[in-house]
């Protein structure tokens, strides 16, 4: 409150009308939420400007949060008129007038209608930055990055800043791989272990933006190490038919076609898609290890006081293909009251099949002769099929009396049927034996949550938020391996039934707000999580139940000239899943053997991050966060040389461990600057130290610790009307691991679009990723009796060549544009 609103009525106005220079440093402000008028959505990222009466010059500009809300702030009193601008929708006006008595004009909501044609001063006005940052979260327009048309959810996260993507699809965040993934806030598994979506599933045409949220609030899930990424889907508000066909060809033999359609009239919206795609790609390998380990006495099968050295080098060559077909279907009423209602169905349609050489050769370097049986030829053959689907229902409620209030409620469905199969041929050279392996893998999942949110106002700035979830997966994992037998090993037959089910309830509530340039939140999540396993072959049994508090906050203070400084903290936790919990031991590889270790406990880290941002005139913003993280009882993959108890042969065996405990911590720069009209760049970069102690390993207490640097550089020119050229840059220097470290990748993809037919509804886009053919995986490992160095390149260097054709009521002449406008300006808001 000002100095002038402290002091009683009469004598304020006297003062005022005698001091006018105090008049003129008294400042109100103007505040409201945009909603959709014929769906009650919130409409996020839009334009809201205030023009001076009765010149109609611009005093300040704003955007809308992803709730709807905006405030404009500082404003000297005065008449004024507040337009809001969006892409898709009509241009909402209103008068309004700042006074001493009512400096603040609080608008409540504004319901803007949908366009039945789209005004070019929109599109302008209506463009968002390509990073910006809420009070939880940083959120990237995605929507037009010209390197991932026609491309996967995986292409476009590997030029988001923080992000990370390797060979294997999984997701690292900061480098680190505990990354939860949610599409439209609802969860996946994506990220792997169990989950129900693959990226690749997702194709980048259906993204509007990606939320990167490191430090979450108490709302969302606890689980992820590492953080949130949350995929936003497009979603269509023209009125009536609508729609985007498209189909692109890549270089050896990759395509794809995909149709999206949207109907909306009045208070339904039914929209739908497909997408078709043909993936072929080929891959290489190689690793080099040597191992020292024991040799078992053949009459006792006890270890003798004798040590081998085994040299291996073995190399892969495969070729692999992957067809997929994804649908999305479903309808959105606008119910009386300010309700809506939403119905979605997704399903997936996935088939692969591959062939891969691997060449083994070993040689025992004590005795000076090749091991027999890692010295072989092996051809494999895999086919897999993975179905699945998602049905979500969700339900929203606002008070247009009360602006803030909200309630939603959703819930999702997900089950998922794999059935792989690998079959294997190999050949002995030492004499020539021939054998053969066969593998079968069939997964059923079914997953589920239920969640219910309620925002209740307080005051004019302040927000009480609260509510409940309850998730739930029931997995049951079958696998089937056969052998023929060898001079070295007798044949085998394995099964496993691993039976796994995880129940996680929630309950949680936050606090938040504005103090004059302050604003705050602050929240508290309950989860209780209770898990049963149980191998049926072994009878290896065991349950958890466990209760977490994990807290989380967020300080912001804005600085004069567009400045921002923000303070976070949350706890999480990463969960083993099922994969990394079953015991059963795999020896489908007779040199690598793998098994889960049920022993495993959850993961907790908790991180503070302190951050400061800074908007500038031309459009130009650059972001600092530095961080800090502690996780302990972190779970990785460890590698050990053993004797075979089966075969006496030397061996490595993989597992999962709770190693000891990580530290990170760095800096992180994120940038946009318009060095003229024609020509914008962004980027991102960071720099931190990880360090992994194991202390709890056995016979292995050390400290292993790197200095890790990222880099990515977005430019974008735009040389001749109608077309864009996009060039990416993207680093990674080498990482720590609890067992060595992953090495150094680099890649820069191009792309370039042009427009054309009326109102631009055609667009043909060439891109071409990793330009110079630099992208690899390579990796070192070592520890006690082991040093082994790979190499793994996926095919990366693709041409691909898209067109995509827009169509429905999209606009009309010039003419009827204007007279459009000219109507809007005089209805204003619904």
């Amino acid at each position: 409150m000002s100095f002038v609103e402290r002091i009683p009525g009469p004598l304020a106005l006297a003062l005022l009308l005698g001091a006018p220079a105090l008049a003129q440093a008294q400042t109100g402000a103007v505040r409201g939420t945009l909603l959709d008028a014929a769906t009650g959505q919130p409409i996020p990222f839009a334009s809201v400007v205030v023009l001076h009466l009765p010149d109609s010059t611009v005093v300040a500009d704003a955007q809308t949060t992803e709730a709807g809300a905006f405030a404009l702030e500082k404003l000297r009193l005065g008449p004024y008129v507040l337009r809001a601008n969006v892409l898709g929708y009509r241009v909402g006006r209103r008068a309004l007038s700042l006074t001493t008595a009512a400096p603040v004009a609080q608008l409540g909501t504004l319901r803007l209608r949908p366009a039945a044609t789209q005004l070019t001063e929109v599109v302008v006005q209506g463009e968002r930055p390509p990073v910006t940052t809420d009070l939880d979260k940083r959120v990237v327009n995605v929507a037009k990055d010209l390197t991932a048309v026609g491309g996967t959810a995986t292409d476009v996260l590997q030029n988001v800043p923080s992000v990370a993507v390797d060979q294997t699809g999984a997701i690292s965040l900061r480098g680190k791989s505990g990354v939860t993934i949610f599409i439209d806030g609802k969860p996946t598994g994506a990220a792997g272990g169990g989950g129900s979506t693959s990226l690749d599933q997702i194709p980048a045409s259906s993204i509007d933006r990606i939320e990167v949220i490191t430090n979450p609030s108490a709302r969302y899930d606890a689980a992820g190490s590492a953080g949130i990424i949350n995929i936003i889907l497009k979603k269509n508000q023209r009125d009536g038919l609508n729609g985007v066909a498209s189909g692109g060809v890549g270089t050896r033999n990759k395509y794809n076609t995909s149709l999206t359609l949207n109907y909306r009239r009045g208070k339904l919206n039914v929209f739908g898609s497909y997408d078709f795609r043909h993936d072929q790609r080929f891959t290489q390998g190689s690793l080099d290890q040597t191992t020292t380990g024991p040799v078992l006495d053949p009459a006792t099968g006890q270890p003798t006081a004798d040590a081998h050295t085994l040299y291996l080098r073995q190399t892969r060559d495969g070729l692999a293909l992957q067809t997929s077909h994804a649908v999305r279907v479903g309808l959105e009423y606008a119910l009386p009251h300010d309700q809506t209602l939403t119905l979605a169905a997704q399903p997936r349609f996935n088939s692969t099949q591959a062939d891969e050489t691997i060449v083994s050769r070993q040689q025992d370097q004590t005795l000076g002769q090749p091991v027999y049986v890692g010295t072989s030829d092996r051809q494999n053959t895999s086919l897999g099929h993975n179905n699945s689907a998602d049905f979500t229902l969700d339900y929203r409620r606002l008070w247009p009396a009360r602006p803030g209030r909200e309630l939603t409620a959703g819930a999702v469905y997900t089950p998922l049927y794999a059935d792989n199969a690998l079959a294997a041929d190999l050949r002995y050279p030492g004499d020539g034996a021939r054998a053969s392996q066969q593998q079968d893998f069939h997964t059923y999942l079914h997953q589920g949550a239920a969640q219910v949110d309620f925002t209740q106002p307080l005051g004019e700035k302040g927000r009480f938020e609260t509510g409940a979830k309850s998730t739930w997966q029931q997995s049951d994992n079958r696998y089937e391996f056969s052998s023929t037998a060898t001079s070295a090993s007798p044949a085998l037959a394995q099964q496993s039934v691993f039976l796994y089910q995880e129940y996680v309830q929630a309950l949680y509530a936050s606090l938040g707000g504005e103090r004059g340039k302050l604003r705050y939140q602050a929240g508290l999540r309950l989860e209780q999580t209770n898990t049963h396993g149980q191998q049926q072959q072994t009878g290896a049994e065991f349950r958890r139940s466990y209760l977490n508090l994990f807290p989380s906050g967020t300080l912001a203070y804005d600085l004069a000239h567009e400045q921002q400084v923000q303070l976070s903290y949350s706890r999480r936790v990463q969960r083993p899943n099922q994969g990394e919990l079953n015991p059963f031991l795999d020896r489908a590889d007779p040199l690598n053997l793998r098994a889960g270790n049920p022993a495993l406990l959850p993961e907790y880290v908790g991180q503070v991050e302190l951050g400061y941002q800074k908007g500038f005139e031309n459009k130009a913003s650059v972001a600092a966060t530095g961080f800090y993280s502690l996780e302990t009882q972190t779970i990785t993959s460890y590698r050990q040389v053993i004797a075979d108890p089966l075969t006496g042969n030397q061996v490595t065996s993989t597992s999962r461990l709770n190693i000891g405990q990580e530290t990170n911590y760095g800096l992180e720069l994120v940038g946009a600057l318009p060095l003229a009209a024609w020509w914008k760049i962004s980027g991102s970069a960071s720099a931190f130290r990880r360090i992994v102690r194991t202390s709890a390993l056995a016979n292995s207490d050390f400290t292993n610790s790197s200095l890790v640097g990222t880099a990515r550089l977005n430019a974008t020119f735009t040389p001749v009307k109608k077309l864009d050229v996009q060039v990416s840059l993207n680093y990674r220097s080498p990482v720590a691991t609890a067992q060595g470290r992953r090495l150094t990748s680099f890649n820069t993809d191009l792309a370039a679009k042009y427009s054309f037919l009326p109102q631009d509804r055609g667009t043909l886009t060439l891109r071409v990723s990793d330009v110079f053919n630099t992208l690899q995986f390579n990796f070192i490992a070592y520890g006690p009796g082991l040093d082994a160095t790979s190499y793994n390149k996926r095919e990366s260097r693709v041409a691909f060549l898209n067109f995509s054709y827009r169509f429905g009521r999209d606009g009309e002449a010039a003419k009827s544009r204007r007279k459009e406008e000219k109507e809007d300006a005089g209805r204003g808001f619904d």
